[in-house]
């Protein structure tokens, strides 16, 4: 009986689990970051992201999922001159706190791992600083 008991709670756990977005419930408020963002501007070192529908063809963009899967849209090559090639690479993201994300993606010489820092978020926009290198926040 001990050992049908075991093996209901670990299915029971794991199904729990399974359905949790990862990392949104460190987040807190600002759990709705899920979604997808495309760049409005840039002020200072923050970028203003708004959110969409969907990425557009021609900007740079991001869709943050609830299961811990990254898509970034951005420049296809190393050449950063018009005409810019946009495209997708795909990569993760975990919650460091309720305001800092880690993002590991694909980029077109490799993977990168960076910092997202949350300045703010509402319904439609999402403004952010991003921590790279020796600005990144667990290097302080």
């Amino acid at each position: 009986m001990k050992k049908w008991l075991g093996i209901i709670l670990a299915v029971l756990f794991t199904v729990s689990c399974a359905e949790m977005p990862m990392g949104t419930d460190m987040l807190g408020e600002n759990a709705d970051i899920v979604g997808t963002w495309v760049e409005e501007s840039h002020e200072d070192e923050i970028t203003l992201m708004a959110r969409a529908e969907s990425l557009a063809a021609d900007a740079y963009g991001f869709t943050i999922r609830g299961d811990g899967t990254f898509i970034e849209r951005k420049n296809a090559d190393w050449c950063a001159t018009p005409p810019i090639s946009y495209e997708n690479f795909e990569g993760t993201w975990e919650a460091l706190s309720d305001s800092l994300l880690e993002v590991t993606v694909g980029y077109w010489g490799g993977t990168i791992t960076y910092q997202m820092r949350i300045v703010s978020l509402d319904e439609q926009y999402l403004r952010i600083r991003y921590l790279f290198g020796d600005n990144r926040a667990d290097s302080k």
